[in-house]
C-alpha cells in the first residue's frame, strides 16, 4: 500500500463535502456506484491517496450502506469507514 499516512478525513465529512458528494451521485444516472463515486473525491482531494489505495480500500471497504435512510447517510457512512481503514493503515506503517 502505497498511503504513506493515514489522512484525517474528519474535517472533510462536513455537510459541504457530504453535499458535494451527493450532487455529484444525483448528477449521474440512477445507477451510479456511489461507493465508487466517495472514493474517487476522496483520493482527488487528499495528497496521500492514489490509485493504487482507491483500489485496495474499494476491496476492503465491507459497508452496508444500502440500509441508510438517505443518500447523504449513505456517502457519510462511506466516509467514515474509509476513515477507519486508513487508520488502520497508520498503525501498520508504523508497526512495519
Amino acid at each position: 500500500m502505497s498511503c504513506r499516512r493515514s489522512e484525517d478525513l474528519s474535517q472533510r465529512t462536513i455537510p459541504k463535502f457530504v453535499e458535494s458528494i451527493t450532487t455529484t451521485v444525483r448528477a449521474q444516472s440512477g445507477s451510479a456506484d456511489v461507493q465508487a463515486v466517495v472514493l474517487r473525491t476522496v483520493a482527488r482531494r487528499s495528497d496521500s491517496i492514489d490509485l493504487p489505495d482507491v483500489l485496495e480500500l474499494r476491496s476492503l471497504l465491507d459497508v452496508d450502506d444500502e440500509q441508510a435512510d438517505t443518500l447523504e447517510e449513505q456517502i457519510t457512512t462511506i466516509i467514515s469507514a474509509i476513515e477507519a481503514e486508513l487508520a488502520g493503515w497508520g498503525r501498520r506503517e508504523v508497526a512495519a
